[in-house]
């Protein structure tokens, strides 16, 4: 009867042991998830900013398909482009809900974890968007094309990144100069605070 509940006793520990080890892998495995859609989020602002045509710096001529009958660099809803849908928010998709994906296809965490890899994703999408598009007036502000109208500034209230909602007006702050920040900015901070903290917050 002894060696039973000894056998049961390390059984357990044993259990809870692994548990804990899960638990710490998944939440570096949260962390570098994080990490990557930044990266991915500051690459591809970098890649739009100096490589795509844009019709901020008045390059669409050859950016039509179908004879001319559609143009790439027509806004396709808000202010988005074709190039924002696809590739790059599909990327963040695929970056950002990584964790949660390989439960999904490997059932490795339960239905409570797999929330928080899903808010997680949600999280990481919402904030590689908003990280893309301040790196697109981070580049301009900081080394900006010659051909740029605006170079040398940060977001602008005529900014198409303001249209929409608006934004904060910022007065003359030191070598930065004037500029705005968008309010879907800080809609989105708190909204992607919000799923970073459930997905991060400790399980009772």
């Amino acid at each position: 009867m002894k060696k039973s509940w000894k056998n049961s006793d390390r059984t357990e520990k044993n259990s809870k042991s692994s548990n804990a080890d899960l638990l710490l892998r998944t939440r570096i495995s949260f962390l570098l998830t994080s990490s990557l859609v930044i990266i991915f989020a500051v690459s591809y602002g970098y890649l739009e900013y100096y490589y795509i045509n844009d019709p901020v710096q008045g390059k669409t001529a050859n950016l039509t398909v179908k004879s001319g009958t559609h143009r790439v660099a027509t806004p396709i809803i808000a202010g988005l482009y074709s190039y924002h849908i696809f590739p790059m928010i599909v990327l963040f998709i695929l970056v950002g809900f990584g964790p949660f994906f390989d439960s999904i296809s490997f059932n490795i965490l339960g239905k409570h974890e797999r929330r928080k890899a899903a808010s997680l994703g949600f999280a990481n999408v919402l904030s590689a968007i908003l990280v893309e598009d301040f790196t697109w007036f981070f580049y301009r502000w900081w080394l900006p094309l010659d051909n740029d109208p605006k170079r040398g500034l940060l977001m602008q209230a005529s900014d198409w990144t303001t249209k929409n909602l608006s934004g904060l007006h910022i007065p003359h702050v030191d070598f930065i100069g004037s500029f705005v920040i968008p309010y879907w900015y800080m809609i989105v901070i708190i909204v992607a605070g919000v799923f970073y903290y459930f997905a991060f917050k400790k399980s009772k």
